[in-house]
């Protein structure tokens, strides 16, 4: 059940509240089910509507912060008639402690994230260790991390800060899904490039 009477500091309150406004707004109308998807940075919702398609048994949730990409994506569930996924314009700390219980969160997605390369900005980069004890706190023993990036000193740091944390491990290579997660737009630039694409799978213990 969403956590509606949970709330942030004031100053996160006060710059976010259109945000949290409308993240309150879609959990007090929606009942997710047992088993929610998320995949942060979503863009323009490709690699999300059709991961949606092939299961039917979860719900999928893709959050971007850039509401006019958030628009598209949405439309586009539309026209393909997809109805177990959403769309939202919202920041994943802010969004997940609201939406999501305890056990319900059971595969995160994070590909071909900004890598932010100013060193003043890595504090933007999606996994830091206060968004892993989030995340370790919504998944069920077994929930998965797939991040995927052409970038190759930013998959070694989200890696070892995964390797860091207590309640995650690597995902052993022969557990690996056979059957290949459906692309991204940035993915198909990078095989045209002839790009790396690095794997870094993680899994709750």
């Amino acid at each position: 059940m969403a956590d509606l009477d949970l709330r942030f500091d004031e100053y996160t309150e006060k710059y976010s509240d259109k945000m949290l406004g409308e993240v309150r707004e879609y959990a007090a109308n929606h009942t997710l089910p047992p088993k929610v998807v998320v995949e942060v940075g979503s863009n323009r919702g490709k690699f999300l509507w059709q991961l949606a398609l092939r299961q039917d048994d979860k719900f999928h949730i893709g959050m971007e912060i850039k509401r006019k990409l958030v628009r598209t994506a949405q439309r586009r569930l539309e026209r393909e008639g997809v109805e177990n996924a959403q769309f939202l314009c919202a920041d994943a700390n802010l969004a997940i402690p609201i939406l999501i219980d305890d056990g319900q969160l059971t595969d995160f997605f994070l590909l071909y994230p900004d890598p932010w390369w100013k060193k003043k900005h890595a504090k933007r980069r999606v996994i830091q260790p206060k968004f892993l004890d989030l995340l370790a706190q919504k998944m069920p023993k077994g929930g998965n991390i797939w991040i995927r990036t052409d970038v190759g000193p930013l998959a070694d740091e989200m890696r070892d800060t995964l390797v860091e944390h207590p309640e995650f491990e690597p995902l052993p290579f022969d557990e690996f899904p056979r059957d290949p997660w459906p692309w991204t737009t940035r993915e198909y630039h990078c095989f045209e490039a002839g790009l790396p694409s690095h794997l870094v799978y993680f899994r709750r213990k």
